[in-house]
């Protein structure tokens, strides 16, 4: 006897939500578009935050942000123009360039500095995220690390590209790989009317920002400058307009626990940010 398997059913994601980002300012008084971390989306388990910072050749950079005390997550920074240089208080320093990647995990806590700067009479854009850590990994060691563009694995379609930060696809493993939470996050380049599908892991939490162009998921569709919320399923199909596509998809694992923030403290519970800001005043970070 002949067994037949049948074939595996999956589940497309759909848009659940559209957000537009929204002007923010942080640092010293550098300009963003915030998409989670204000109050239309305060936040995303287990995303804290989302900006994109974009300064074109002719725009002013005023500064950047220094002097950061960071307690309790992980920040991963993204550059697709410029150059992002970063100094902490125990003597790390680095310089990435454009296709690299900042990681971050504040742990117990670090002051830091990250300075946009040009590459010649290019601009400069980067886009900066937050993973929190669960409340048993909140107060662990800091640690860093520069990811250079040459150590972004990308996978090259006829009509698609697909840079892989975190997570896995067709057999490779990004370079970011944060253990509690399990991201997945790709830029993903489309050409016209040009075609994509992701594997997706069921069970997390997520969202694509296009940057450039716009892309339809199912009967939604995505411009420029907008974060579509994804609903549940195990594949995410993405097909751009007439002119193509940019964009970034990231999900991870939710944590569901309490998120207790003030400023760059991310806590559980409103004793951890008082003890935080009390180790910050001894001179603990």
């Amino acid at each position: 006897m002949f067994m037949t398997t049948q074939p595996q059913q999956h589940r497309a994601r759909r848009i659940a939500r559209v957000v537009r980002a929204m002007p923010a300012r942080a640092g010293m008084n550098v300009r963003l578009k915030r998409v989670i971390g204000g109050e239309g989306l305060p936040d995303l388990d287990p995303f804290l935050a989302f900006d994109e910072l974009t300064a074109g050749a002719a725009d002013g950079i005023d500064g950047g942000f220094p002097g950061q005390t960071n307690r309790g997550f992980e920040s991963i920074t993204y550059i697709t123009q410029g150059r992002l240089r970063y100094s902490d208080n125990v003597g790390r320093e680095s310089v990435v360039a454009a296709g690299g990647v900042q990681w971050l995990t504040s742990g117990r806590g670090l002051v830091h500095s990250e300075m946009p700067e040009r590459a010649g009479d290019g601009g400069i854009r980067a886009f900066q995220f937050w993973l929190n850590l669960p409340a048993a990994r909140k107060m662990q060691a800091p640690v860093y690390r520069a990811i250079e563009a040459v150590e972004i694995p990308a996978v090259i379609f006829p009509q698609a590209e697909v840079r892989l930060i975190a997570g896995r696809y067709h057999g490779l493993l990004g370079p970011v790989t944060p253990e509690a939470t399990c991201p997945f996050v790709a830029e993903v380049i489309l050409k016209p009317e040009g075609e994509v599908t992701l594997p997706m892991e069921e069970e997390h939490d997520g969202f694509i920002y296009v940057y450039d162009g716009g892309v339809a998921v199912g009967q939604s569709l995505v411009s420029s400058g907008q974060a579509g919320i994804l609903d549940g399923g195990d594949i995410l199909n993405l097909t751009a307009g007439q002119t193509g596509a940019r964009l970034l998809v990231l999900t991870a694992r939710p944590l569901k626990e309490p998120i207790v923030r003030h400023g760059p403290f991310v806590m559980t519970s409103h004793e951890d940010i008082k003890q935080a800001f009390t180790d910050y005043q001894n001179g603990l970070f």
